[in-house]
């Protein structure tokens, strides 16, 4: 606040204000519309039509003055008040196909590098998710549309496999300016395994829970949605816990009549119903229910994906429209069914379940008082329940099993050779999140506009629920005893009330600059610095975006920022270590008297608690050209991330026990201790091992309609190079057991990643009839991946874990270290052809209510192929499926 006295004083601002009126009309029926929001995209500064249409609208600056006008159910339009205006009459069209222009691709935003996505933009591509539409972004392509499987996405990387998921669980999702968490999911079955993920929930190739891969984007069903804005620059100070994107999504809330459809593609069906009923002038309330089934293969409905949800926005002001104040409540049900396959009595069976319900509230307040403009407080509260089971059916050798969390030797469970192996996971994730903004706008004598806002902001993210659990005889047998003196890590329960809650408290200040020096020249800086605070773990992030317009032609634009994401809570409570081993010859058994066995477990403590937040440096430049044919958009952009997550071996020594079994005939076998020795293994944890550097260029452009065809043309490209580094260790097992080096010592080798992508997009639109025809293609020109890998170590461990460096010049010794030395080789990939896809897209709306609109995936049913090792195989691009949606309103 000192920062804002002191420039208020330095600055000579003056406090005249502009009062401008106006008056908000249907174009269709001529009548005054109420609730239309009214905001200033300088200040934000905002008002609300009464209900004969008016509005009043304050400003501290007498310059043009640029008003956005929204209502659901209107097309949005942005209006210019010139100085010597204090009084405007707006008229608002239905947002249909019958408009004179629909825009059904991402628009870039006026200031920096946002991407806006309308509802045009979203029903083009009949999408039944979120995934569905971020896919028309630059840099993404079409994938093959399966909703068995969880969704999600990441922006500017050409990263892939556990790279590109770590990159993902740093990409922010916000609905109505409330986060959408994931940092409360531990529905993973076994985390203490060096995979980030941890996660043994998956069947036929396919993955059901997500816990440190970022959000579900298959639960975010798209019927309620009025616009998402994409920044995948530098955002706001006032949003964290991020580091590689930010989607910010927002609901519809005010009157619209009944709107029913139905969606069928493949084998997936999908059925909404909204409504919006309007109170009276200064309330109104929405409800939103959707359906949706989908089956992998109809034939069989072996695996199958459900989702169902609801919501309910109430939205009211005050009289004077000095308060604005939004309720919103959602319910949800998602179902991961993987059934009994007849033919594979080997196969898994898989149900993972999720319910739960969020309550939000933004309220908007401004108060008669010069010194603040505008008050906004944002909650919310997240519950969820997710319960994941799999079942297998075992058959192998007798064995044995035990449950103990003690170290030492305890009494086993013999298992049979055959039994159905049960696990389950039961999580209750629970997540908190209040923010507060103050704002003020402020100009002086030069008209420089200073927009201020300050915030604090708190949420918490905490797992109530049951855990891990499986009984002795359900334990999979390859998570119990190791085999053939390999250190496997042994199952055990794990509640997840051993867990803490996580905290993070954040304060940012930023200012938002704009003057205008001449006509057409005009300079927008927004620039702030953010204080957080994650579990006890505290940064600093400056971020700053900044654009220039020369003249009508140019603009240039330029930005870095810093930002952090904490790690998630299934990342920091892993549970011990066991590692079980079986005493003596294993199961002692005389056939009609007793089984025995006994089982050493040693336990290493497992919890990751020294993880620090992952923390990332972005920096971005660009040019906006405007020219009579095309407005081009060209950014560059350079991303560094630090301290990332992954996982590490950990050479572990322990003092146990040496027992010798005492047999008898028909006596039950006993035991005695005679002696200690020295056991030596590896471990596993998660550490801030991963750097990663992600570098590119991407171009938008918008060429003006061809007016004599009806023709809207765009395109967008990508260029991407991502280098991925890991500081972990990797240790490869001798295989002379004899050899006093028990491990090879290998560096992770930096893996590099090329992506080149462009994309067009053909839009045929008459308006008078409703008819809209779009073509897109997709263009991937260049995909490259090189993963080296080192056959040489650098050293090697000795039978006491200890470690020894190997000179240089004998590393390539096979005579001496050929043992350690591994046959694995580095892979470089890259593509031969060029790849093409075409998707198509025929919508109409009808006078009378009606719209159907057609999609197909991939229409011209391309198959390209390519030949490696003798083996024919087909490129993964998006194959070709269709569907159609149709809808009505009442």
């Amino acid at each position: 606040m000192r920062f804002i006295l002191f420039f208020l004083l330095i600055s000579g601002s003056v406090f005249s204000q502009r009062v401008i009126t106006g008056k908000v009309i249907d174009k269709e029926s001529s009548t005054s519309l109420s609730g239309v929001f009214i905001r200033d995209t300088k200040s934000d500064n905002w008002s609300i039509s009464d209900k004969d249409g008016k509005f009043k609208i304050t400003l501290v600056y007498y310059q043009d003055v640029e008003l956005n006008f929204s209502i659901l159910g209107k097309k949005d339009i942005n209006e210019v008040v010139k100085n010597d205006q204090n009084y405007i009459t707006v008229y608002l069209e239905d947002n249909t196909l019958h408009l004179k222009e629909v825009v059904v691709t991402a628009e870039k935003e006026r200031k920096y590098s946002e991407l806006t996505l309308g509802t045009n933009a979203i029903n083009n591509v009949q999408a039944f998710s979120l995934d569905d539409v971020l896919q028309q972004l630059p840099g993404q392509t079409t994938t093959d549309f399966n909703l068995n499987q969880f969704k999600n996405i990441v922006f500017r990387t050409a990263s892939d496999g556990n790279s590109k998921n770590s990159k993902a669980f740093g990409t922010s999702f916000m609905i109505n300016d409330i986060p959408i968490s994931n940092n409360e999911n531990m529905q993973a079955l076994n985390p203490n395994v060096s995979t980030l993920g941890g996660n043994d929930y998956g069947i036929r190739q396919n993955t059901f829970t997500n816990p440190n891969v970022g959000i579900d984007l298959r639960e975010i069903s798209t019927n309620n949605i009025e616009e998402i804005k994409v920044i995948q620059g530098i955002p706001s100070a006032k949003y964290g816990d991020l580091t590689s994107g930010l989607v910010l999504i927002t609901t519809k809330v005010g009157n619209s009549p009944y709107r029913v459809s139905a969606s069928i593609r493949d084998a997936t069906s999908e059925l909404n119903l909204t409504k919006g009923v309007k109170l009276n002038s200064r309330n109104s309330m929405n409800f939103a229910i959707n359906f949706l089934d989908s089956k992998a293969d109809p034939r069989d409905n072996l695996l199958n994906y459900q989702r169902i949800s609801g919501s309910l926005a109430w939205k009211t002001t005050d009289k004077l429209s000095k308060i604005k104040n939004t309720l919103n409540l959602s319910v949800k049900s998602n179902l991961d069914d993987a059934k009994h396959d007849p033919d594979n009595i080997a196969q898994d069976v898989v149900k993972n379940e999720k319910q739960g319900f969020s309550i939000s509230n933004n309220f908007m307040w401004k108060p008669a008082n010069i010194w603040l403009d505008g008050i906004n407080v944002n909650s919310g509260f997240s519950y969820d329940r997710q319960f994941s089971r799999k079942e297998r059916w075992i058959n192998r050798s007798l064995t044995a099993a035990t449950d103990s969390k003690e170290e030492g030797i305890h009494e086993a469970f013999v298992l049979p050779s055959q039994y159905t192996s049960v696990s389950t996971v039961e999580g209750i994730p629970i997540s908190t999140f209040v923010n507060l903004d103050i704002t003020k706008t402020i100009t002086n004598k030069a008209n420089w506009i200073h927009s201020f806002s300050f915030g604090l902001s708190g949420r918490s993210s905490s797992n109530k629920g049951e855990g891990r659990k499986s009984s002795a005889t359900g334990l999979i047998n390859f998570y119990v005893l190791a085999e053939g003196g390999d250190s496997k890590l042994g199952y055990r329960d794990y509640d997840f009330n051993r867990t803490q809650t996580e905290t993070q408290f954040s304060a940012y200040l930023e200012d938002r600059v704009y003057k205008k020096f001449e006509e057409d020249r005009i300079l927008n800086i927004d620039y702030g610095i953010r204080y957080e605070n994650q579990s006890g773990n505290i940064s600093l992030q400056p971020r700053i975006n900044s654009s220039y317009s020369i003249n009508k032609t140019f603009r240039v634009r330029g930005g870095f920022g810093l930002s952090s994401k904490a790690p998630s809570l299934n990342q920091l409570y892993t549970g011990d270590r066991y590692l079980d081993r079986l005493l003596g010859n294993g199961i002692y058994s005389y056939p009609g008297v007793y089984q025995k066995a006994w089982i050493l477990t040693v336990v290493s403590p497992g919890d990751n608690l020294n993880l620090k937040p992952s923390k990332s440096f972005k920096t971005e430049g660009g040019i906006d050209i405007d020219l009579p044919i095309a407005n081009i958009n060209l950014t560059g952009y350079y991303n560094k991330l630090n301290n990332g997550f992954t996982g590490q071996q950990i050479p572990v020594s322990k003092e146990i026990p040496n027992a010798n079994v005492i047999t008898n005939g028909t006596e039950i076998p006993t035991y005695e201790i005679i002696g200690t020795s020295k056991l030596y293994y590896l471990t596993n944890s998660i550490q801030n091992n991963t750097n990663s550097e992600d570098a590119g260029i991407e171009t938008i452009i918008n060429f003006r309609k061809i007016k004599a065809l009806n023709l809207d043309v765009s395109m967008n490209a990508s260029y991407i190079r991502s280098k991925d580094n890991s500081k972990s260790i990797n240790y490869y097992t001798s295989t002379n057991l004899l050899s006093g080096e028990k491990y090879g010592v290998f560096p992770s080798m930096s893996t590099t990643n090329e992506n080149f992508t462009a994309s067009f997009n053909f839009s045929y639109h008459i308006p008078k009839v409703g008819l809209l025809l779009s073509l897109r293609s997709e263009h991937i020109i260049l995909r490259t991946s090189r993963i080296p890998t080192s056959e040489y170590p650098n050293g090697y461990l000795d039978a006491q874990l200890n470690y020894h460096e190997i000179p240089e010049a004998e590393r390539t010794d096979m005579q001496k270290y050929g043992h350690i030395i591994r046959t694995l080789k580095g892979t470089q990939t890259e593509l031969g052809d060029m790849l093409h896809n075409f998707h198509l897209r025929i919508s109409k709306d009808f006078l009378n209510g009606f719209s159907v609109s057609f999609y197909s995936t991939n229409f011209l049913n391309l198959k390209p192929y390519y030949d490696k090792d003798n083996i024919r195989s087909m490129y993964d691009i998006a194959n070709f499926s269709f569907g159609t949606r149709i809808n009505y309103q009442f």
